[in-house]
């Protein structure tokens, strides 16, 4: 009896997909193959060449693969045929053979349905899974400019030769900068040059959801072979992993395994390693051991080359000239721009066809200017404005804010100064420190993280101000003495 007659007498339809009768004898666990596999391979090959195509089984001698044609029966020979081999060897502890098998006309499932287990009531586990990527998101529609052009080259070698001088790259910027569609643009590019090698995308939340979703279900060992021998490791929101002590240490055990073998690791944050709070030393001293790169704000020709790509993918009907006045707006993130130029459109499509014409200019300003008014960026705010902002709040004197009181209600009000000025001013640590009394940059850099937990934990101040006992909470002071220094007059 032919292999492919086996198969089609031990396997039955189910729901457009097969679904494997138990053989006799040890053999294979098919989901446990499937799952491992689908780690050597990556992603982006098991979505494009397995999942959905293909059937397995697996007796004691053997693994069957079934496709629906013959050209992917000879691809996966020619390009998957080592890794299934080594797989198999590597979970039944000793070589098996390969059958590839054609059977046209099927859309087979990747894995079937795992048999129930005998006496037992617990919910199987989830597999542990990664973000896809978003196909946009390609080096090669990547806008390089001067605030972005060394993280871009950085990305683009990380992804063709890694590891050889940036490892671990740590890419860091404010939120809509492009940091994620670097990241993602070197998964695609590492997947299409180095087919045969393994690589993994994740967020910083995924990786703590997949952990605790391991420790939960007993696939520890699963969740860190799955990490650890990625041949690429791309975590994107690293300081997700901020005041998670548990999971930074298993993060850190990984980061080891896999930069001891000389593999690429690729992380992105909002901020520089060293100011991510309640990070351990042993992962931020790793983090700045290899290349930190910030990614700035887009400028005017950067601005200007994006939106021009955008209009040429989205069919915009918008002239050179409408473009050009948007660029010069100085967005501050990415995200900032392309909602404008959204907005832009809407509005053009609400006025009259002959309104919204190319060839009407006084129309297209007009609208441009009314777009562009609602995403001016606030203009910074003097230090020695939010100083004396914050003592009127508290009922303070704004000498003693610089000064070297220690009382409760004074820590409290500088640390909160510290921290507006560094979210409205753009200056830096040792900057502010020189402002609020010659302090040094470690002051205020605890004092910032500090009034930053206080606000995610909710925490209230309580004082007596010269109307009475006040209460607020730290989230509400920083908004209303955020919008006040950003007053007239102030």
């Amino acid at each position: 009896m032919s292999v492919m007659t086996d198969i089609r007498e031990e396997c039955v339809g189910l729901a457009g997909g097969v679904m494997e009768k138990p053989v006799e004898g040890p053999r294979l666990n098919v989901q446990d193959f499937a799952e491992r596999l689908e780690t050597v391979l990556g992603p982006a090959h098991w979505a494009q060449w397995f999942a959905g195509k293909t059937a397995w089984r697996c007796d004691p001698t053997a693994v069957y693969l079934v496709v629906d044609n013959g050209f992917a029966a000879k691809w996966i020979r020619q390009k998957f045929i080592r890794q299934i081999t080594e797989v198999s060897a590597e979970l039944a502890g000793m070589p098996l053979r390969i059958e590839i098998e054609v059977q046209p006309g099927k859309h087979l499932c990747t894995v079937p349905p795992p048999q129930a287990p005998a006496k037992s009531t617990e919910a199987p586990a989830p597999a542990v899974t990664a973000p896809l990527l978003n196909p946009r998101h390609l080096l090669e529609d990547f806008v390089p400019g001067q605030g972005n052009q060394l993280a871009y080259h950085a990305a683009c070698r990380a992804a063709e030769e890694p590891p050889r001088q940036y490892n671990p790259l740590f890419i860091h910027g404010h939120c809509g900068l492009g940091k994620t569609h670097l990241l993602q643009g070197i998964c695609h590019r590492f997947a299409r040059l180095h087919p045969a090698k393994r690589w993994l995308y994740m967020t910083g939340e995924q990786f703590t959801n997949d952990f605790l979703e391991a420790i939960r279900h007993n696939r520890m060992e699963h969740f860190r072979r799955r990490l650890r021998q990625a041949d690429l490791l791309v975590l994107d929101d690293i300081h997700f992993l901020a005041r998670k002590l548990r999971t930074q240490e298993e993060f850190l055990h990984t980061f080891i395994q896999v930069d001891s073998h000389g593999r690429q690791i690729v992380l992105a944050s909002d901020r520089p390693p060293r100011e991510i709070e309640s990070m351990i030393e042993s992962l931020t001293s790793r983090f700045v051991s290899g290349m930190v790169i910030r990614v700035d704000a887009p400028d005017m020709p950067t601005r200007l080359e994006i939106l021009r790509r955008m209009a040429r993918r989205r069919n915009w009907n918008l002239p050179d000239t409408t473009l050009v006045r948007l660029a010069r707006e100085p967005a501050a993130t990415v995200r900032d721009l392309e909602g404008m130029a959204h907005r832009l459109i809407a509005r053009k499509e609400l006025v009259s066809s002959d309104e919204n014409s190319p060839e009407n200019p006084t129309v297209n300003e007009k609208l441009v200017r009314d777009v562009c008014d609602r995403y001016k960026p606030l203009a910074p705010a003097a230090p020695d404005v939010i100083v004396r902002c914050v003592a009127e709040y508290f009922g303070l004197a704004a000498r003693d804010l610089i000064g070297q009181g220690r009382h409760r209600l004074l820590s409290q009000a500088r640390g909160i100064s510290m921290q507006l000025a560094r979210q409205h001013t753009g200056l830096s640590f040792p900057d502010i420190g020189r402002i609020m009394g010659k302090r040094n940059h470690s002051t205020v850099i605890g004092a910032c993280r500090r009034v930053e937990a206080q606000m995610a934990a909710g925490e209230i101040i309580h004082w007596t101000a010269a109307t009475g006992p006040r209460r607020e909470s730290v989230a509400d002071v920083m908004n209303y003495l955020g919008n006040q220094i950003h007053r007239p007059g102030q």
